[in-house]
């Protein structure tokens, strides 16, 4: 079942390599639903928003991001294509990966990872993860310490097919969420202290 409605007409390359964008590639530990794509970026493009529901409304085991695909034959010396993938996740982190300094290679792998996984073909990657502690201070000097994770990234497809970048996506999202990136049935285990 289709996932999406394009804002306005799109060159048929665009709209093939759409086609396979459906249900069946999002994680069902993940909420996902299409947004309102930015304006002012390429000619054309489509974008989705998701997060992990929490129904206990604490920062355990919280993860959202956004991705955008764009496309616009003009950019094609600068992306090295006609399309781009622009994806965003963030995450609390967990307290025994506060002092890891690793971080970033670690969730850069993660989405390579993903990507190899389901057969994306890409190039042009560039990227940053950021990591943010936040301490309370006066009122707030007794909340705990909460960390966060934040990784912006961007590649281009090099083949019309926008489904693995997806489903890449959406495995990374998962596993921020403390989900395997295997599948909802393979248990994610915690590091031994």
């Amino acid at each position: 079942m289709s996932i999406y409605e394009f804002e306005k007409d799109v060159p048929a390359q665009f709209a093939s390599a759409a086609l396979g964008l459906s249900s069946e590639l999002m994680r069902s530990e993940l909420e996902t639903h299409q947004i309102p794509s930015p304006a002012n970026i390429a000619d054309h493009a489509l974008a989705f928003s998701t997060h992990k529901p929490n129904p206990a409304d604490t920062p355990n085991n919280r993860a959202a991001g956004r991705i955008v695909f764009l496309f616009d034959p003009s950019q094609f010396e600068t992306w090295g294509s006609n399309m781009r993938v622009i994806a965003y996740g963030k995450s609390p982190l967990e307290s025994d990966v506060v002092e890891d300094n690793d971080y970033a290679n670690y969730w850069w792998g993660t989405l390579e990872l993903a990507l190899q996984k389901h057969g994306a073909l890409f190039s042009h990657s560039a990227g940053t993860i950021t990591k943010m502690i936040s301490t309370g201070v006066g009122g707030l000097a007794n909340e705990p310490v909460h960390t966060e994770i934040e990784l912006r990234a961007s590649w281009s497809p090099t083949e019309d097919n926008l489904a693995p970048h997806f489903a890449a996506w959406q495995d990374l999202i998962a596993d921020m969420a403390g989900f395997h990136i295997g599948g909802e049935d393979v248990v994610k285990m915690a590091r031994a202290k």
